[in-house]
């Protein structure tokens, strides 16, 4: 199958950013890596970047006409089975509908990461129904109704992990740095039980509950970690907190969760996502508020056997269901097997309009 990747996919030239800024993690490049393995033809295309080096003055607004064009000389030379569209915002519906043309039968299908309710993934989903064949979302159940225009539909899938890119084994160091670690983007609200509290604020009243504990909060008044440097901290720590900005949608989380349980971490959940469904209480530290959160995060520093044992039993289940090249399976045969994917553990339900 010839695949075409769209997303940002870091192309550096030195004109656009200030700094690389590399997404080692990115979800689009877990799925090209295991399209590859799969054997199949997988050409990259970055829309972002085109736009941004296409643009005077690097205002990226003013270079999304060329970006387009040069999307569809992609497609004109490669004529795709497949499309995967990873937030890529600055190709338009029209090229899209052009794109179908340039390859009669190619299939175009949307990858979202984001949470749900958010108004910016609300007002991305509504602009590609009745555009796309398929919208993929890391959020399932009822919610995803509707959201597909006549013809497509909508589907859950979960974060994958990438034996290219979580390698770590954080339950193998001895003498880890920090006790926890809680990589955040920002300090806005998030969801911790039933109520809304910034980070910051959760944090203050964790470190108050576990005297002498070292916490780690990078994004947190500070600069956030990338690349190398969020391996390794991540392989540095006894404990992950996997903070979402919402916790009461089905199965959502953020990718900061697979990259912490693939890499080794015991992890910190709030239960009301619903990962009790694949996880034990022996593999992963769930909670129902905070009070609860600092109960596990106490336990587990004070029995590092059983910390470690959590961690790996975490670590090893995760792997058995969410590698890359299983996830990456489940999108095509939702996409090209009549009647969707089979013999699968998460929900694969195609939710149509």
């Amino acid at each position: 199958m010839r695949i075409l990747n769209v997303g940002d996919f870091n192309w550096m030239t030195g004109r656009e950013r200030d700094t690389a800024n590399v997404d080692l993690f990115a979800i689009r490049q877990k799925l090209s890596r295991a399209a590859i393995r799969a054997g199949h033809m997988v050409v990259e295309f970055s829309d972002r970047a085109v736009s941004r080096t296409s643009a005077p003055l690097g205002l990226r607004s003013l270079g999304v006409k060329a970006s387009n064009h040069a999307f569809l000389n992609m497609v004109d030379e490669v004529r795709p089975d497949l499309i995967l569209l990873n937030f890529a915002d600055d190709i338009s519906n029209a090229s899209l509908t052009q794109a179908r043309r340039l390859s009669p039968g190619v299939v175009v299908a949307d990858i979202n990461i984001d949470p749900l309710p958010d108004p910016k993934t609300q007002a991305r989903l509504a602009s590609r129904r009745g555009v796309v064949d398929a919208l993929f979302l890391t959020t399932a159940g009822e919610g995803l109704r509707g959201l597909a225009g006549p013809g497509a539909f909508a589907a859950f899938m979960p974060n994958p992990v990438d034996a290219a890119v979580e390698t770590g084994r954080a339950f193998e160091t001895l003498e880890p740095a920090v006790d926890l670690i809680l990589p955040a983007g920002d300090d806005s609200l998030r969801q911790i039980g039933d109520q809304r509290l910034r980070p910051s604020e959760a944090v203050a009243r964790l470190t108050s509950a576990l005297p002498g504990s070292r916490l780690s909060t990078p994004g947190l008044g500070g600069s956030r970690l990338r690349g190398q440097a969020y391996f390794e901290a991540l392989g540095n720590a006894r404990l992950g907190w996997a903070l979402s900005r919402h916790n009461d949608q089905p199965l959502y989380a953020s990718d900061r969760m697979a990259h912490m349980l693939g890499s080794g971490l015991a992890i910190l959940l709030d239960r009301r996502a619903g990962f009790q469904r694949f996880y034990g209480e022996d593999e992963v530290g769930f909670y129902d508020d905070l009070d609860g959160l600092a109960d596990q995060a106490r336990d587990l520093l004070a029995d590092d056997a059983r910390r470690r044992e959590t961690a790996r039993r975490g670590w090893a289940k995760t792997w058995a269901l969410f590698e890359a090249g299983r996830v990456f399976d489940y999108l095509i045969q939702q996409l090209f097997r009549d009647g969707g994917a089979e013999g699968f553990e998460w929900p694969r339900d195609r939710w149509e309009a």
